[in-house]
């Protein structure tokens, strides 16, 4: 306050140090300081006046938008006006926006990524830790096997969310996609160091039945996964 502002500066001139008048009012020092050359320039310790039309949102409103867009998953989605709305600021949608550009916060589109269960993040965590110092040679000879259903989806469209660049695939950011029980081709593949096997057809043939163990024995584990082996 200027009456704040005029004791600062008394005391200045009765020697109290920028450091000590600081602790005094719970300020830095250099606000202090700042404080002291207006007055030394201007004559007063008060602010001139700003040119133009001052900002709707002052520097508390935009660390709490930050926060408050940050918080969750639900509120990272929500639209401009919602946001307005639930901070109790009266402007404009479009004002929010810019604010959330300047602080590089971009309205993304959501990208998508396997769900996980709380015992599997903590098993790849794990394994991870277990891991850590296998250098490049041990990671050459292991080989990573995986099988999967391929089947057609409805396509939802693009989810948007307030995030920043980095935070492409924070899990806040992410929708889940999950394996459904609607399978129509159902395939086995493995990969090593610089290299992929061919893609098995597990799917049931035509006046044979299912794919059961023997055909899974023959045609992956003594079929193309030997030969990749052995081939590698």
């Amino acid at each position: 306050s200027p009456g704040t502002r005029r004791e600062m500066v008394g005391m200045h001139k009765l020697g109290s140090s920028f450091a000590a008048i600081g602790r005094k009012f719970s300020v830095a020092a250099d606000t202090v300081r700042k404080v002291w050359n207006r007055h030394q320039i201007r004559g007063t310790s008060v602010s001139a006046p700003r040119s133009g039309r001052p900002k709707k949102l002052n520097d508390g409103d935009r660390i709490h938008l930050e926060e408050y867009v940050r918080q969750n998953r639900e509120q990272r989605r929500l639209p401009l006006a919602e946001i307005a709305l639930n901070l109790h600021v009266h402007v404009h949608p479009q004002t929010i926006r810019t604010e959330l550009n300047n602080l590089e916060l971009g309205h993304r589109i959501e990208r998508k990524r396997p769900w996980l269960s709380a015992k599997q993040k903590e098993a790849r965590l794990k394994f991870a830790k277990e891991h850590i110092n296998w250098t490049i040679e041990d990671w050459m000879r292991v080989i990573f096997t995986d099988e999967m259903a391929m089947q057609t989806g409805a396509n939802q469209g693009n989810i948007w969310v307030w995030r920043y660049r980095e935070e492409e695939y924070d899990e806040d950011c992410c929708g889940a996609t999950h394996k459904s029980g609607f399978r129509k081709i159902k395939v086995w593949g493995a990969i090593r160091y610089n290299k992929l096997s061919k893609l098995v057809l597990l799917s049931e043939k035509k006046g044979e039945g299912k794919f059961n163990s023997e055909d899974y024995c023959n045609e992956v584990l003594d079929g193309e996964l030997f030969d990749f082996w052995i081939s590698s």
